[in-house]
């Protein structure tokens, strides 16, 4: 585990930057460890956006990751500019939201983003996240262990959630646990771990299962108008 992150990634910027030069548009991190929720199992989510990529660029970047104390643990996401702005725009409201910056500015490298951009992360990952429980609850032979896996699909859910209904976003478990109530919060109590899943029982799994499938099935039947 990194101790001081921004430490960390602000060292592998300067990296960045002599290689690059001006050609590096922005560096910053996102996950865990921008959550303050890093463990010794979290990877470092780096952003970064140059002004284009190629193989070249990702021969450099790989070169310096590795050069790079606890290199090892980094990944995340590196992009052209001009492919940034062309992203799916609910993509890049997540993306918008859960990065902290560390050498630029990212709010300028993206298109306008909106409410209707907000519903739309929301609605894909409901839906996304009702098909991943539905097709592991019939096919999986074991339910138990998917279940931390498709709790964080719900945490990432429940943060534009409550953005929508509140006009706040909370980046943090803790922070949704004290705004959120019913089927909701309830959520956030799915196990978290794998030594968690597996002391459920059956009565318990199959409840999970119908708690995800039961909230993302409000979200998509009511549509935006529910946030309006």
């Amino acid at each position: 585990m990194i101790a001081d992150i921004r430490s960390w990634v602000a060292q592998f910027s300067q990296l960045l930057k002599g290689s690059f030069g001006e050609r590096l548009r922005f560096v910053g991190y996102q996950g865990s460890y921008a959550r303050g929720e890093a463990t010794q199992s979290s990877d470092v989510d780096i952003v970064a956006v140059l002004d284009h990529v190629d193989t070249d660029d990702l021969d450099v970047y790989r070169e310096l990751v590795g050069s790079m104390e606890q290199g090892e643990l980094a990944c995340g996401f590196l992009c052209g500019e001009g492919e940034l702005r062309g992203w799916p725009l609910y993509d890049l409201y997540t993306l918008w939201l859960d990065t902290k910056p560390v050498l630029g500015d990212l709010a300028p490298l993206l298109p306008p983003l909106n409410r209707r951009n907000a519903w739309e992360a929301l609605q894909v990952g409901a839906a996304n996240l009702y098909h991943a429980a539905c097709h592991t609850y019939l096919y999986a032979s074991d339910l138990q262990s998917p279940l931390p896996e498709l709790g964080k699909s719900a945490f990432f859910c429940l943060r534009f959630f409550a953005l929508l209904r509140d006009g706040t976003y909370h980046p943090t478990h803790g922070e949704l646990l004290e705004v959120l109530e019913g089927p909701s919060k309830e959520l956030l109590s799915l196990p978290r771990t794998a030594q968690q899943a597996a002391i459920l029982s059956p009565q318990e799994t199959r409840r999970a299962y119908g708690l995800l499938m039961g909230w993302c099935s409000q979200i998509l039947r009511g549509g935006m108008g529910q946030f309006q």
